[in-house]
């Protein structure tokens, strides 16, 4: 699976987007999405799905010198979890 995550300060919180692509003869049935430990959504793909996309606004804390991770579970059709996650630190 390929993951495509990105995040953007908001006026509150982030702006977070996750897009995950499956591999070739892969299908994704279900996505977890968390950051800093608490759980966005967990969303199940049925039928399940070659491709999933989500965006998330104003979630999240954010301030001087917090560090962040935003965490994303997929897992395939046939039960492989593939995990990646994105981590920074606002700095001001």
């Amino acid at each position: 699976m390929r993951f495509s995550l990105s995040h953007r300060r908001a006026l509150i919180g982030h702006d977070i987007a996750v897009k995950v692509t499956a591999a070739a003869k892969e299908t994704i049935a279900r996505v977890a999405t968390e950051l800093d430990g608490r759980t966005l959504a967990r969303d199940a793909l049925a039928p399940p799905e070659v491709q999933y996309e989500r965006m998330f606004h104003q979630v999240g804390g954010a301030g001087p010198g917090q560090d962040h991770v935003l965490a994303v579970r997929a897992t395939s059709a046939d039960g492989t979890t593939t995990v990646a996650s994105l981590r920074w630190n606002d700095v001001s």
